[in-house]
């Protein structure tokens, strides 16, 4: 199988985080722009005045794509690395994406606590049977 397919579902996670960026910083420019927040916030973060809740949402959802997704990048190349891309490798990555996806969308929407920790814990699921099965493997 071709290794360099594994690189497709890394560049959607990418493109995922880049859009979250973007999110991020149109709700710190609305903040901003409103006086909801002064530019002062952004030195430190601790001046005692606090983002907007769809700033802080944004914000969240840009830190939270940061937190496993490093995980998730170094699975992708070790198994191109070694040459192990498969189907399931595929399948598993895609999973992977398509639930840090949904999630996303429903932290940037209705944020609804349930669903939102659903799909996280599903997506960590997902994600650990990559590495159970890359190590059981190698």
């Amino acid at each position: 199988m071709n290794q360099g397919l594994m690189f497709y579902p890394c560049l959607a996670l990418i493109a995922l985080t880049f859009i979250a960026l973007v999110t991020m910083f149109k709700a710190r420019q609305a903040a901003l722009k409103s006086g909801d927040i002064s530019a002062g916030y952004f030195k430190t973060y601790d001046n005692g005045e606090k983002l907007p809740r769809k700033a802080r949402q944004a914000e969240r959802l840009f830190h939270n794509l940061q937190e496993s997704t490093p995980i998730f990048y170094f699975l992708c190349a070790a198994t191109m690395a070694l040459g192990m891309v498969d189907a399931v490798y595929l399948a598993l990555a895609w999973s992977y994406v398509g639930l840090r996806t949904f999630q996303s969308i429903v932290h940037l929407t209705s944020n609804k606590l349930p669903a939102r920790a659903g799909l996280y814990a599903l997506s960590w699921a997902v994600m650990i049977a990559f590495v159970i099965r890359l190590a059981v493997q190698i």
